[in-house]
């Protein structure tokens, strides 16, 4: 068929078929708008991420780095620089630090300490006002500026030596006013302008951190053809005492430190891809009796079957396409203002951007989705075209033409909806690993069940009919109904697809919250007292503590005060958080996150030494477990130490390692603390203690104390905030579903126009006559609604298998309460709100209608 005739074609459909196909177009678009927004967000914190540590590390192609929190010997860049190899090296500084602003707002940040050799290194040396490296200064990334009220100036303003605003800095136990030397947009700063970062000269860092002569990184450029050699070259210096990686370490690890949640929200943002295809899928099967009916007639008139599959594809493909496109440009909104992947609780071991970053892969996926659903749907007519039957056998079934379901159809629906349930359950029991596929089964059979369900739901009416003969208006739903299964099965499968999804993904992510809320409330409750660096919740910033924890144990109400220590550490491409606790430190937590092993004799191993507990998924990946030895690559070299028992991940997705205090000291060669925990003498009052511990301390220490209840409430909103997106997926696909929905019921409506002004015409009123597609309304929605809540209930079980076994998170129980019922009720509501206008508008439909037809 010429490309013309097509278009032809195509055209005259939309003048007959106008609402119809927009509102199938409205289906498809919804799903893409889901897919491309989850996807899209779920990309875009690595992606940005990488785009920061490619403008930090420009050329260099390795890094001599440790984890040790002092940093090595400044010197050993001298010894670096001198290798035959190397062609350039620069030092860097980092260390976390809290900006507080105008209005008191406070922001976590990455401040680096560098000089010229980073500038020229990484190529800004043209863009980056010299003032930023000048002595006595702060730079700020546009924004960390605007976090903290710090106007942007303009590039030609931030050339001079004119202080931009002043701020307070907070690092390691001290409060610094410093004036911002510049606010770096990305004209002069390029994507780091977008990351929370700041920056200061290396010896000035050095100077206010107590670290003179110290770094914590040297990057390294090798010469053409040398990297090989100068990585020997570098690992014989290193002597096992630093590690020796890829200048973009952190974007690896960075990803794998996203990983498990990424998992999660890539487990959810899969499901609702499935989701948002079968919500296409079903908008489109409204298309199909009339696509039938027109395939009847074409064929009547000599059409060839290749001229109508031609036709057919073409359509589908214009309406894919164009949809597509509508729901890529609503997806990406979406992700802008909707959705949100908060990472606050990464910004103590990794430098993140801020930036959402499209990638060809979103928008292929977003875009194939809407594609191939509404290929498939619009290909359920051409079944119609096998050889044997009759040209017009769609107008010889029963009820309207080209919507009959017939009965061994639904009987193979079920059978197969069986099969899959029982493939299903085989999954999620031999292999948790393969949840998302056993989720995607689990959503098919639940619409492969819903003509079950669908037809479970008209005995049970028409067993009402039979017991209350003054129901009249269900005997004329119900005859509608029957007449019209197909366009009923579409919308129950659209509602049981909401339900499932809706259910399963927010049930899921209830149960993880209540785990991380109760591994919050165990580890908060280690100590009743705590002081730390601010929004430091895992203790990982170490500050200088000289006489404070003995100024602090003299304090009245005061019985004693502990050091506690961590961590971070670079294991087997993990980013491993590490808790060094003194003896009786660990209690509650280990007696609430401990997997495997007794939490009791773990508590008394660490205290003894040489003994560790680590994160499950840790301990799998090296095949080892309680009992056994697993090598740590400590600052002085490569250490075995036995495991005491496996943990849960502690919420921190790389996974966790617990060590004794004097491991601790011994192996990272530091006393300083990162947190001191505060225990009461019997009586003291916690509030008093505390604001006598914050007098102690004074205005300038830099730190922070909170109560334990406080410490969890904060944990609990950045693990809330940190976890928001999987809220966001599940409450959009509610959304999406609901409009999905709507916007189904009232096609369908529309198509039935017809028989409602054949009503009309044999004298029925409109009120009656919106009372019977309410009741229609009610059935369909119904059957579909109640087989997707069931479902769901299933799909959360699988799902916190997942996420527990698989991402190595602590879940909660199985806690569904009366949420399916909820939703259900919601669901229903609103459908039946959005849809009163137009039952409204049908139901005054013209008698003269059915006339003319």
């Amino acid at each position: 068929m010429r490309p013309s005739a097509l278009v032809y074609l195509y055209q005259r459909r939309l003048r007959v078929h106008a609402i119809p196909e927009l509102l199938a177009g409205l289906g498809v678009a919804i799903g893409v708008a889901l897919v491309f927004a989850t996807t899209l967000v779920s990309g875009s914190v690595a992606g940005s991420a990488a785009e920061v540590v490619h403008a930090v590390v420009g050329p260099a192609t390795l890094q001599l780095r440790t984890s040790r929190p002092g940093g090595f010997q400044e010197r050993m860049l001298k010894q670096v620089e001198r290798l035959p190899g190397v062609k350039q090296a620069a030092p860097i500084l980092e260390q976390t630090a809290t900006l507080e602003g105008t209005g008191g707002r406070t922001l976590t940040v990455d401040l680096a300490g560098a000089d010229t050799a980073l500038v020229t290194l990484d190529g800004l040396a043209h863009t980056l006002p010299i003032a930023t490296l000048s002595p006595g200064g702060i730079g700020l990334s546009r924004t960390s500026a605007h976090q903290i009220g710090i106007p942007a100036t303009p590039v030609a303003a931030s050339r001079s030596r004119a202080p931009a605003g002043t701020i307070t800095l907070l690092l390691r136990g001290q409060a610094l006013r410093m004036n911002v030397s510049d606010v770096l947009g990305p004209e002069t700063f390029g994507p780091l302008s977008q990351a929370e970062v700041a920056v200061m000269p290396l010896k000035d860092l050095q100077r206010l951190a107590g670290l003179r002569g110290r770094v914590t990184r040297v990057l390294v450029q090798a010469k053409p053809g040398q990297e090989s050699a100068v990585r020997g070259e570098l690992r014989t210096l290193a002597a096992g005492r630093l590690e020796v990686a890829p200048s973009n370490q952190d974007v690896t690890l960075l990803r794998q430190a996203l990983r498990p949640a990424n998992q999660a929200s890539a487990f959810f943002a899969a499901i609702s891809v499935l989701l948002g295809v079968l919500l296409a899928f079903n908008a489109l099967l409204l298309t199909v009796p009339e696509r039938r009916r027109a395939i009847a007639d074409l064929r009547l008139i000599g059409a060839k079957r290749t001229a109508i599959v031609q036709m057919l594809l073409f359509q589908a493909l214009c309406l894919g396409l164009v949809a597509s496109f509508v729901g890529l440009l609503g997806g990406y909104l979406l992700s802008l203002g909707v959705f949100h992947q908060s990472t606050r609780y990464l910004a103590e071991a990794f430098t993140l951007g801020t930036r959402t970053v499209v990638t060809a892969q979103p928008l292929l996926l977003g875009l194939a989705a809407g594609v191939v659903a509404t290929v498939l749907a619009s290909a359920v007519p051409l079944l119609d075209l096998r050889r044997g039957g009759a040209l017009d056998a769609v107008y010889d079934e029963d009820g309207a033409p080209g919507n009959t379901l017939a009965p061994a159809v639904q009987r193979g629906l079920a059978l197969g909806a069986g099969i899959l349930l029982v493939a299903t359950t085989v999954l999620f029991a031999t292999a948790p690993s393969l949840a998302l596929s056993a989720c995607a089964l689990l959503a098919l059979a639940t619409v492969l069940t819903v003509p079950l369900a669908f037809s479970g739901v008209l005995r049970a009416a028409d067993a009402l009919t039979q017991r209350f003969q003054r129901l009249t208006i269900l005997p004329v739903a119900l005859s509608s109904l029957r007449s019209t299964t197909v366009r009923s099965f579409a919308l129950a499968a659209t509602g049981s697809v909401a339900l499932f999804g809706s259910v399963a993904l927010g049930g899921s992510r209830g149960d993880l919250l209540r785990g991380i809320e109760g591994f919050a409330r165990s580890y908060s409750a280690d100590a009743p007292i705590w002081v730390s660096a601010p929004e430091d919740n895992q203790a990982t910033v170490e500050f200088r503590a000289g006489a404070v924890a003995r100024r602090l144990a003299q304090i009245e109400g005061v019985a004693r005060v502990e050091s506690f220590q961590g961590g971070f550490l670079q294991l087997d491409g993990r980013r491993v958080w590490v808790l060094a606790r003194p003896p009786g430190g660990a209690r509650e937590v280990l007696a609430n996150q401990t997997l495997q092993g007794s939490a009791v004799m773990a508590e008394q191993e660490l205290a003894s030494g040489g003994w560790i507990a680590v994160s499950r998924q840790i301990a799998e990946e090296r095949h080892v477990g309680v009992g056994d030895t697993l090598t740590l690559p400590t600052p002085i070299g490569e250490i075995p130490l036995k495991i005491a028992a496996t943990t849960t991940n502690l919420a921190w997705s790389p996974g966790a390692i617990f060590i004794g205090a004097g491991d601790y000291t011994r192996l990272w060669q530091t006393t300083n603390p990162t947190a001191l925990a505060i225990y009461f003498a019997p009586g003291a009052n916690a509030e008093v203690l505390q604001r006598r511990v914050e007098l102690a301390l004074g205005p300038r220490s830099g730190l922070r104390v909170v109560t334990a209840s406080e410490r969890n409430a904060h944990i609990d909103a950045l693990t809330n905030e940190g976890l928001s997106q999987l809220g966001q997926i599940s409450t959009l696909l509610l959304m999406a579903a609901i409009l999905a929905m709507a916007a189904a019921l009232t096609s369908a409506i529309w198509q039935r126009r017809v028989s409602l002004a054949t009503l009309r015409l044999s004298g029925v009123k409109p009120a009656r006559v919106r009372l019977i597609l309410l009741v229609e309304s009610v059935l369909m929605l119904g059957a579909g609604c109640i087989t997707g809540a069931l479902a769901g209930i299933y799909g959360q079980i699988i799902i916190d298998g997942y996420l527990e076994h698989v991402t190595g998170f602590p879940v909660s129980s199985l806690g569904a309460g009366a949420r399916p019922v909820e939703i259900f009720a919601l669901v229903i509501v609103v459908v039946l709100a959005i849809v009163a206008i137009p039952g409204w508008l049908a139901s005054r439909v013209s008698p003269t209608l059915a006339l003319n037809e």
